[in-house]
């Protein structure tokens, strides 16, 4: 099934995908096959703020935490957010937090959108009011998930970019990445930009 659905991705799009997040249960076998198949993270976790490496059969594979809480999918499955400028705030609200803790540890936030979803008109006004957000703070790494693994892998240092444990290791960054405590906002699909509500 995942070499499938990564072919039909390829089709298309005209792109291998590099990420994986499966949308129901993963099984004990589905980080093996990912590197097998040469993917270069999942987003099978929900347990962190923060990328991470985990051994895979003696090889190093980079875990990109996924988020329900900030995922728009609240407004269908618990009725959580009754209106987008619920969502927004709450999303702001994890920014504004994980940003504070950015400055001692890396942080990451995860914000899922679904077009049917978020993009109905008593709902759209949250993705303008985050992004506006966002950008008056300035502070923010807006990217793909893609990016983020990229920049995680070339910065976060070896042998696994994380400590059991700790948290992140903090490295020198490149010209143009974000600084050390910036919050990465992502959308779900990695080869999509992530400027998400």
């Amino acid at each position: 099934m995942i070499r499938r659905t990564a072919e039909a991705i390829e089709a298309a799009t005209g792109r291998w995908p590099v990420g994986w997040h499966t949308r129901s249960v993963a099984t004990a076998h589905t980080r093996r096959l990912l590197v097998e198949q040469g993917f270069l993270y999942d987003s099978d976790a929900y347990n962190d703020d923060t990328p991470y490496q985990v051994d895979v059969d003696g090889r190093r594979h980079l875990v990109l935490p996924y988020a329900f809480d900030t995922n728009d999918m609240q407004f269908q499955h618990t009725q959580r957010f009754a209106t987008g400028r619920e969502f927004a705030a709450y999303v702001c609200d994890a920014a504004d937090w994980l940003l504070r803790e950015g400055e001692r540890w890396p942080r990451m936030l995860s914000i899922g959108l679904h077009l049917r979803m978020v993009g109905r008109a008593g709902r759209i006004g949250a993705v303008d009011a985050i992004l506006r957000h966002l950008a008056e703070r300035g502070d923010a790494w807006i990217a793909t998930r893609e990016q983020i693994a990229r920049h995680w892998l070339a910065h976060a240092g070896p042998p696994w970019g994380r400590r059991r444990g700790g948290p992140g290791r903090r490295r020198r960054r490149s010209p143009g990445a974000p600084a050390p405590g910036s919050v990465s906002s992502s959308a779900c699909r990695p080869t999509k930009p992530c400027c998400t509500a």
